[in-house]
């Protein structure tokens, strides 16, 4: 149980049910939305039912008027869709009780009074406070959204459940255009005086009625302030009539145009991302990520920004925003004429850039400088549009910023060989002498690392760039050619080590931001910040947590002083160099300053603090990797020795039943490799978070295994096998662990940087010997108590 105050009325709850996240939900909607004091909400308000008593999970009372309730809502769990008859008996026993809602958070239902009659109201809007019911809205009306995206999230579900267009992808373009036509209503009451919007459901209209408005509204739209080729003549309005109905209502009473850009950019997505994200690797930046490397970036007025993998133009409509604060929102035609001389965009993606621009007109851009084009491709394919927009005098235009964030994925490999070799990083690297050298061999290679190149291309010089990447180009050695082409080309400003929740629940791929500046330099110490709350948790719930803003504020402060942060050694803003050795890591977690002051400390009077490969040098133990594991065809069910793999490692033990086996000839034939003795421990190196736990081999049985690949072998040589094995478990080794753990495209591993850990040894042999005799005796007697009860079944 985790208690916390309630949102309206301070009382204790427990947050940890997850119907409990769904009743604070609606209390801010209530409170934030439709005006609702905290003083006229209260929470477990009892219901006489006859001769019982039950309570509701919200009411909504009259004017502070405890004693007349006029709203009822139910909060159920995410998925449950139980409750419906529950809220209207509550109803029916509350006589001055005129309209309830049913919400598990994703699906919400209304019911009304209409005389002595309850009825379900699939149209209704909550009533605003000290508002009788239903009545015409007026542009004046309309009010920001707190939380647009909530609502969209529930007019999906809606949809996926009860429309005429079942598929996501279908959904998701019919969204599109009611979106735009909520918007080009707005837009008629700043260009036309408008008093009424026709986005609306008046009292009494049929769905049919409301159908035929939209559809006007529609076609005005197609042919007015949206045109331009954003969308085609013949695209038509396909839900049925009570879906489209549905969907005016719940987002009649906000107005897109006065709520934040940003929220109408999540909106977009929560149906965008299940149609383009996936196989082609395309997922949409969260909001405050973006809004985190504009603020980095800084653009100016008069400075030209391209996103050569525009999505939707969330990158583009931040840097906007960021550039024209100073001027004030109704100068509409300064901002369309700095919009259609800074922002420029390319995606390969049709409906992406039809939604792109369409966000361009939004902010009064007539020019829309967006393109359908392969940024990857030679220009000379573009078609004649992308030539005209992006040409200049037959070669790509220059840009002071480049932001973007480039589709990424190891199963989506560029191999067309017309367009590797247009890039140094679409070729095999070799080392000849000590150094990396670029051969004439193209090979298959993620976009991601082409975009590298092409953005560093499109800068003028000086201008700088922001682009999000995976985390295993900026430290695994084997993308190390990658680093030291960008090296000869621009300074490393900044990098930013992401949360892995940052992109989920559509991807779980662990990603940093990279801040460069195209300028041939000496490289000075770089931003480095490690960001570990996201705001929202992997599933995708907001937490009201996150860290990317205290960074872009500390990048802020690093870029005009010098300095990082207040204490210069924060996790959110601190400087490390880039080039400290050969290998180049980029990595911010690996120069962690929490980490170093805590080794720091550490390394007092009474410890040693060596690292492995000092100790090996020294002949104190013996680090190498598992030589001779059985292949998957391998395998067998029946087979008579056990095959060890990660799974099988728990309390410094290997599993004694195994659920792969190996046949006693396969390990017989590998057994010399493998070459395990007594003692020896097996180190997790690759995998997720497993990587770091150890066990030791102790008794006989244990040495007639077969290992997998996935361990390291460390061997004692001069020192006490369980001295060895604590301080491998050590808290201050696991964050060092942690901190030297790099993504690869399919698994995460420490590799050969096991090697760099400092182990806290005592110095005095009477503690070391003290200590392993105590992990002796520990393993060993709950050895032998396992081995009782095993004998009590022989």
């Amino acid at each position: 149980m985790e208690k916390a105050p309630d949102y309206a009325t301070g009382k204790p709850v427990d947050i940890s049910k997850p119907e409990e996240g769904v009743r604070q939900a609606f209390e801010k909607i209530l409170v934030r939305d439709y005006g609702y004091p905290k003083s006229v909400l209260d929470i477990e308000v009892p219901i006489q039912m006859g001769s019982s008593r039950k309570q509701c999970d919200i009411a909504v009372y009259a004017a502070e008027d405890k004693r007349k309730i006029i709203g009822i809502i139910e909060t159920k769990a995410p998925g449950n869709t139980n409750g419906w008859k529950q809220l209207l008996s509550y109803m029916s026993a509350t006589a001055s009780c005129r309209w309830g809602a049913l919400t598990n958070g994703d699906e919400t239902h209304y019911a009304v009074r209409k005389g002595e009659e309850i009825e379900f109201a699939p149209a209704f809007s909550l009533p605003e406070h000290g508002s009788e019911g239903a009545s015409l809205l007026r542009f004046e009306d309309l009010r920001e959204a707190s939380d647009l995206k909530w609502i969209f999230q529930q007019i999906n579900h809606s949809l996926y459940a009860n429309s005429n267009l079942p598929r996501t992808e279908k959904q998701g373009a019919e969204m599109s255009r009611l979106i735009f036509c909520k918007l080009a209503d707005e837009y008629r009451e700043r260009t036309q005086n408008k008093t009424l919007p026709h986005f609306q459901v008046k009292e009494g209209e049929s769905s049919r009625e409301v159908k035929n408005k939209i559809r006007e509204l529609w076609n005005e739209t197609k042919k007015g302030f949206l045109g331009g080729g954003i969308f085609g003549e013949d695209e038509t309005l396909r839900l049925d009539d009570d879906s489209l109905m549905m969907i005016v209502s719940k987002l009649q009473a906000y107005s897109l145009l006065k709520t934040d850009r940003d929220v109408v950019g999540d909106a977009f997505e929560v149906f965008a991302e299940r149609q383009f994200a996936g196989e082609k690797g395309q997922f949409f930046t969260p909001r405050n990520v973006v809004n985190m490397v504009v603020e980095m970036l800084d653009p100016q007025q008069g400075d030209t920004i391209i996103d050569p993998a525009c999505g939707s133009g969330g990158f583009l409509i931040a840097a906007f925003n960021h550039m024209t604060r100073g001027i004030r929102k109704g100068d509409a035609e300064l901002r369309g004429q700095m919009a259609g001389h800074s922002l420029y965009g390319i995606d390969k993606d049709a409906d992406l850039v039809k939604i792109c621009r369409a966000q361009m007109a939004i902010i009064g851009d007539g020019k829309s400088n967006i393109v359908e084009a392969d940024s990857l491709q030679n220009p000379e394919t573009w078609s004649d549009t992308a030539k005209s927009k992006l040409l200049q005098e037959g070669k790509p235009k220059q840009f002071d910023v480049v932001v973007t964030n480039p589709p990424f994925g190891s199963n989506i490999k560029i191999e067309r060989q017309e367009i590797l070799l247009d890039y140094d990083l679409g070729r095999k690297w070799k080392t000849s002498g000590g150094k990396l050298t670029r051969t004439d061999v193209v090979k298959k290679t993620p976009p991601q690392v082409l975009f590298i190149e092409q953005c560093i291309n499109l800068l003028k010089d000086g201008g700088k760039l922001g682009i999000v990447l995976p985390d295993e180009l900026l430290g695994n050695g084997g993308d190390q050619y990658i680093r030291r082409h960008i090296k000869t080309r621009a300074e490393v400003l900044a990098v930013v080590d992401c949360p892995v929740a940052t992109f989920m629940p559509h991807t779980g791929t662990k990603t940093s931001v990279l801040i460069l500046q195209k300028k041939p330099a000496e490289q000075k110490p770089a931003f480095f910040a490690i960001a570990e709350n996201c705001g929202h948790t992997m599933r995708g719930k907001p937490t009201g947590k996150s860290d990317f803003e205290a960074v872009a504020k500390n990048y802020g402060r690093h870029a005009k002083t010098g300095k990082a942060d207040a204490d210069e050694a924060s996790h959110l803003g601190f400087r490390a160099s880039v080039d400290v050795d050969e290998r180049l890591i980029w990595v911010p977690r690996y120069y962690d300053p929490r980490i170093v002051r805590e080794i720091e400390a550490f390394n007092s009077a009474e410890y040693d603090m060596p690292t492995l490969e000092e100790m090996t040098r020294a002949g104190i133990t013996a680090v190498t990797g598992i030589q001779g594991s059985p292949s998957a065809e391998e395998y067998e069910i029946g087979g008579e020795v056990r095959f060890i793999r990660t799974s099988d490692i728990s309390g410094y033990e290997i599993a004694g039943v195994t659920q792969k086996n190996v046949a006693n000839e396969t390990y017989e034939k590998n057994k010399n490799r493998q070459d395990l003795q007594r003692g020896d421990i097996l180190f997790i190196k690759d995998g997720d978070t497993k990587i770091g736990e150890c066990a030791i081999l102790l008794r006989n049985d244990d040495l007639r295994i077969s290992v997998q690949s996935h361990f390291k072998k460390i061997r004692p040589k001069k020192i006490d096998p369980f001295l060895l094995l604590l301080a491998l478990n050590h808290p201050i080794v696991k964050k060092q662990i942690r901190q030297r753990v790099f993504s690869q495209s399919t698994l995460s591993t420490i590799g050969e940087r096991i090697n760099e850990l400092k182990l806290p040894l005592p110095k005095s042999e009477r503690e070391r010997k003290r200590i392993a005799a105590i992990v002796k005796e520990s393993i060993e007697t709950r050895r032998e108590r396992l081995d009782k009860i095993h004998n009590l079944f022989a």
